[in-house]
């Protein structure tokens, strides 16, 4: 995961994912020969935008054996989950570097593009 989210340390990465599992975040891994290869994050959510869905918070697949068909298998295996649980789509954020991959599996990219603002205290005076 560090690979993916260079903000998270391994002395806080237990602690968040235990505070991200009490709104219904999941790790879902996929093994090659008993080895972790890649890596999913996800949480079932229901919004005004999208109704409900399926939404792959991570995706990661060990450097190593990136290109072997390890992250198209987790998503063939999270779209076999959200069909089992009647849910009707499957979203996620993407980086520009994996757009290509993700339009090869079949997403459809949207208009709206991911954005925030770092919101601090203001100073005392």
């Amino acid at each position: 995961m560090s690979s993916l989210r260079d903000r998270v340390r391994g002395e806080t990465f237990v602690d968040e994912i235990r505070r991200q599992q009490r709104d219904g975040y999941e790790l879902i891994g996929g093994f090659d020969d008993g080895r972790l290869v890649t890596l999913a994050g996800i949480r079932r959510s229901h919004t005004l935008s999208r109704g409900e869905h399926l939404f792959v918070d991570d995706l990661v697949t060990d450097e190593s054996v990136r290109g072997h068909g390890y992250g198209r298998e987790m998503m063939g295996w999270l779209s076999a989950l959200a069909r089992t649980e009647r849910i009707p789509r499957i979203y996620l954020d993407s980086r520009s570097t994996a757009r290509g991959f993700y339009e090869r599996i079949g997403f459809t990219f949207l208009t709206a593009i991911p954005c925030w603002i770092d919101v601090t205290p203001s100073a005392e005076t």
